[in-house]
């Protein structure tokens, strides 16, 4: 067959050169025509046997989800090519020494050597971006983990989901090093604080920036300031923090950035570093469907102890009526009946989640789109959180230099809550008196019953509380996302992204005409009272990034320039009256309208910033980085509210160098460090200037606001050092990283109370100095892997130490006022404490530290002023992470370690105060404080020794009144917590080989917070006493009835069809 292919083509060029050779009439061109022949033959007898030896390669492109269309199918190193048809079929023709490459969007790209096969078939892998080699960071550029300067840690994305939590933050607690996420309560729709690497402000937002898929989002939590008269400062009240609006099940990794270089990149929203998400998009093939569900029931498990054995009364009298609430009587009888009525009320909760999606389409476009409903029962009576999230996203390849994708996500959610706080009903259902049934909450005639006689008198009846004082939110959000790739060159790419957040939040709040708010002695809600609000947001961003990339030899230069606009809209508007005229109807058409007020905030802060970061790589080991950025913000005055910070890193990946790439032992080894700046504009717009606020005395008309403008303001600095290490080990089965980290943040912008000579009460200022200092260190390994069992575990511990260098203004003290939740105890910096630090009231001593006693009734003396005495931050905290892999079985778990760091247990010192502690258990022994009196001879060298004998069961003040607040600031408080348990199944593929419909079938169990051991006498002390929208560090550590994290039992599958 070859022959005779050669021999026809022979014959034809002969023939053809006949006809040339008439046209040739000089002798001279004779010997040159004979040697072109030759060349012609030759060439063309080459090409024939190349044609003879090709063959004609036919095969199947698939995935474990089934045939890809559109799959790219080219010999290697030409330009032949083809493309896989909607069955995932394709036919090529390639020589036998070929090799052909296999790539599409999503997917891991693979090469195949043709050699004698006619059939190839190949089963792509889904490409989960490559985490370990490659990090999304700012703007979502991806960049090479060899580059990287400074830390960044990533996560799964199906790590997360697999908690079943409805707010994701609460699932990275112990699996990012560095990071305290706090939880306000265990109910449903509570918002949750992350802070990372401590805080840098005294009373600013210190919570990351959060961004989905190039662009920033909102994570605000309502903050009740917004409230006509302020609410009740975001102590009573819980709305929720608007980054839990993201579907778990749609995040595809997670990437925490925490270094210097990359929050210079974000600017002053990345001052606090940035939690980078990356959702799922399309992946091209046939069209796929899954499904997956999860039921989960979820209870309380640990209450506040509380004495049996005295009842209710005064002086050791036995209320035999029980007309109090307070429990300084005589011992119970031994024959009275006993409720258990906080186990009563608190119920078994019940959540329900379904998630469904359908993806498909070819790699010129494919089409993802996801709906999920979660409907949650909580643990109290009453308490719900509902919501429905729809997701669409496309991915297209218009051609080989541009693509594009969008998404669209829709959020609709409402939350019903309870109060906490003084308002919780934990407070009440513990005052409540055990040989009292709670359930019993209505009077014959359907009123609040209560056990004092007085609605004035006593908290409400946790049931009736919850049934007739409404609570809820509304929230209906929408989150738009366009982006594009532009490759001109084989250097130079361009990208764009621009989207909106759009949200708008409804509430109501209101305290029934009986209940105690409503009658309590120097209420607002008098007559019964009503809050509600309408808050919208509508947050433009857009971002534009250029990148140059051209490899020179060994040197590997990046160059990025880009441009970000953020244009964030924000109103609220408020109405607040009281003076029900009919009960249980709770609208401002039913409150009597000379008691209705308003209050309207507009806010539109804008921002612009211009960046550049040059990349210079060399020989792959060895990466310097520059970066900086300028920004113009709206919240600073004309003359100061442009600002620059640069940043820098060095990279030097040494076992990339031939010296020490022939340790085998040595997998990887890199030395990172950078120094960079980070600016943050005020967080509250319309401060520079003076305000005016309408008056309400006679004659109406304006006043100075109680908030002095400030003209001069400027950018709040903070200065990050950092140094790293990284090492991999044995074909990186084990590997290390760890990072140390130096911040000194300056010009803190402040608000410290002012002289009220100055006709007003507070001012913005550039003042005070912190300095922040900790270190990092994860380990991952893989003990264990065989064929059919593999162990992996992945352990990190991080500590964090900050210190206050200067106060604003000069202050002696700073404090956050939201933070004075109960009693005297509130969040207090001085020079030289902790950015953590708690003081309070303590009792009064001499110059030798013993108590002043007085001599009327042998009682310590109170101090007036707060004195430094606890401080929250922990000495270290430990995530550890195991996943064990048996065949179609895993097993992984999650424990959270934490050592050190006081808490104040302000339920505790509620119930001591009430005669309902077991600390007042012994209150029949007569005692005499040990102290000296304050008769004046307290300083001198014979102080008077304390000789008053007390007996707490008769004084009973000793527990109400003259207890000292410091006791119940419970120090050095640990915990080991079984954060995550998982245990799920793949079912066998064999099953599903004939199926037409299902392909693949998972089922799995999950625990979350099972087990706590802690040294801490309280509920839980993860906590948090104030809402998400308080500043600085807010109200963690401070535990006032709050509601601790239920266990939850989860049980679910997933399906893919």
């Amino acid at each position: 067959m070859i022959l005779a292919v050669k021999c026809v083509i022979v014959r034809v060029l002969l023939t053809n050169y006949k006809q040339l050779n008439k046209s040739f009439h000089s002798l001279n061109w004779q010997f040159m025509k004979k040697k072109l022949l030759l060349i012609f033959i030759g060439t063309f007898l080459l090409l024939a046997h190349a044609i003879a030896q090709q063959i004609t390669i036919a095969g199947k492109v698939t995935s474990p989800d089934g045939p890809i269309p559109g799959v790219s199918v080219r010999v290697k190193g030409s330009n032949v090519v083809a493309q896989t048809n909607a069955q995932g079929n394709y036919v090529i023709k390639a020589l036998k020494t070929d090799v052909l490459t296999y790539s599409y969007v999503g997917y891991v790209t693979q090469e195949r050597a043709v050699g004698p096969n006619t059939v190839i078939n190949i089963s792509l892998s889904a490409d989960a971006g490559n985490l370990s080699e490659v990090v999304v960071t700012a703007f979502g550029i991806k960049r090479s983990k060899d580059a990287l300067g400074y830390s960044a840690q990533t996560l799964k994305g199906s790590d997360i989901a697999d908690t079943q939590r409805d707010n994701f933050l609460n699932a990275l607690q112990g699996r990012v090093a560095g990071a305290t996420i706090t939880p306000t309560t265990g109910t449903p729709g509570a918002s949750a604080t992350m802070i990372i690497r401590g805080g840098i402000s005294l009373d600013g937002d210190n919570q990351p920036l959060f961004v989905v898929d190039g662009l920033p989002i909102s994570n605000r939590t309502f903050s009740e300031y917004n409230l006509v008269g302020q609410g009740t400062f975001n102590r009573q009240n819980d709305y929720g923090n608007r980054a839990m609006d993201i579907n778990p099940e749609e995040i595809e990794s997670l990437t925490v950035l925490k270094g210097p270089e990359a929050s210079a990149l974000y600017g002053t929203d990345g001052a606090s570093g940035a939690v980078v998400i990356t959702t799922k998009r399309a992946k091209a093939g046939t069209a796929r469907v899954t499904y997956s569900n999860s039921f989960r029931l979820e209870n309380t498990y640990r209450y506040p102890e509380v004495q049996t054995t005295y009842g209710g009364g005064a002086g050791g009298i036995f209320d035999e009526e029980q007309r109090t609430r307070t429990f300084f009587g005589a011992k119970y009888p031994a024959n009275k009946t006993m409720y258990d009525n906080i186990g009563n009320f608190y119920k078994t909760g019940f959540t329900q989640k379904h998630n469904a999606t359908i993806e498909g389409g070819s790699e010129k476009l494919s089409v993802r789109t996801t709906v999920s409903y979660t409907d949650q029962k909580g643990i109290i009576p009453g308490t719900a959180y509902n919501t429905i999230n729809g997701k669409i996203n496309a991915t297209s390849k218009i051609s080989d230099k541009i693509s594009m994708n969008a998404s669209l996500n829709l959020i609709s959610s409402r939350t019903d809550k309870t109060y906490k706080g003084v308002s919780s009903p934990m407070l009440s259902a513990l005052s409540w008196p055990l040989t009292d049934d709670m359930r019993n909450y209505l009077t014959p005639l359907g009123e609040r019953r209560t056990i004092t006689g007085s609605l004035s008198g006593e908290l409400d009846n946790p049931y009736w509380g919850v049934e007739r004082n409404p609570n809820y939110d509304k929230m209906n959000r929408v989150l738009g996302n366009i982006g594009f790739t532009y490759a001109p060159t084989n250097w130079l790419s361009m990208q764009g992204t621009a989207g909106a957040d759009i949200f708008s939040q409804t509430g109501l709040s209101a305290y029934d005409i009986q209940s105690y708010e409503a009658n309590r002695s120097g209420t607002t809600n008098s007559g019964g009272g009503l809050n509600t609000y309408n808050a919208n947001e509508r947050l433009v961003t857009a971002n534009f990034v250029a990148t140059a990339k051209k490899d020179f030899g060994k040197f590997k230069p990046v160059i990025r320039v880009g441009t970000e606009i953020k244009d964030d809209s924000y109103q609220v508007n408020a109405q607040f009256g009281t003076r029900f005229y009919q009960p249980n109807f709770f609208s401002m058409n039913n409150i009597d309208p000379t008691t209705q007020r308003v209050a309207y905030t507009d806010e539109l802060k804008r921002k612009v910033g211009v960046f550049a970061n040059a990349e210079l790589g060399y020989d792959n080991f060895l990466y310097l980085t520059l970066s900086g950025r300028q920004d113009l913000s709206s919240t600073l005055p004309q003359k100061n509210n442009t600002f620059f910070y640069p940043a820098t890193s060095l990279s030097f990946v040494f076992s990339n160098l031939q010296a020490v790439k022939s340790l085998e032992w040595l997998s990887y080894g890199k030395l990172r460090g950078s120094w960079g700046q980070s600016g943050k504009d005020a967080r509250v717009a319309y401060i520079t200037n003076n305000k005016l606020v309408a008056q309400q005395t006679t004659g109406g008309g304006y006043a100075l606001d109680v908030n002095m403008g400030n003209p001069d303001l400027e950018a709040e600095f903070t200065t990050a050092k950092e140094i790293g290490l990284e090492l991999g080990f044995f074909k990186n089965r084990l590997s290390f990283d760890f990072s140390y980290y130096h911040n000194l943040s300056d010009k803190q912008i402040t608000a410290p109370r002012l002289s009220y000579a100055s006709g007003a009460v507070l001012q913005y200022i550039n003042s005070g100095k912190i300095r922040v200092h900790g270190f990092e260190l994860l380990v991952k390994g893989t003990p264990v892997k065989t064929q059919n069992f593999s162990w992996d575990i992945s352990a990190n511990a991080s500590r964090a130490r900050g210190k206050i260098l200067s106060l604003p203004a000069n202050q002696d003290v700073f404090y956050v006022s939201d933070s004075w939740l109960f009693d005297n105890v509130r969040a207090q910096y001085a020079v030289g404490t902790s950015i953590s630090a708690f003081a309070g009231i303590d009792y009064l001593r001499n110059k030798d530290g013993q108590l002043l006693i007085n001599p009327a009734n042998g009682m310590p003396i109170k101090d007036v002023n707060f004195t430094q005495m606890g401080d929250r931050a922990p000495d270290i905290m430990v995530g550890l992470t195991n996943s064990f892999t048996y065949k179609n079985f895993n097993l992984s778990f999650l424990l959270d370690l934490r050592k050190g760091g006081d808490i104040y247990n302000a339920t505790e010192l509620y119930l001591y105060a009430r005669g309902l502690s077991k600390l007042s258990t012994d209150r029949e022994v007569p005692r005499i404080i040990e102290g000296v009196m304050r008769d004046g001879l307290e300083n001198s060298a014979n102080p008077t020794k304390n000789n008053v004998v007390v007996i707490p069961y008769i004084t009973t003040s000793y527990y109400s009144t003259f207890y000292n607040t410091a006791d119940f600031l419970e120090k050095d408080i640990s915990w080991i917590r079984l954060k995550d348990v998982t245990l799920s199944y793949n079912l066998p593929k064999s099953l599903f080989q004939n199926s037409k419909v299902i392909k693949s079938a998972n089922v799995f169990v999950t625990g979350t917070d099972l087990l706590l051991i802690t040294n801490y006498k309280g509920v839980d002390p993860s906590v948090n006493g104030l809402s998400a929208a308080s500043g600085g560090l807010g109200g963690t550590g401070i535990d006032f009835g709050s509601v601790g994290l239920p266990r939850g039992y989860n049980l679910g599958v997933k399906i893919g069809f």
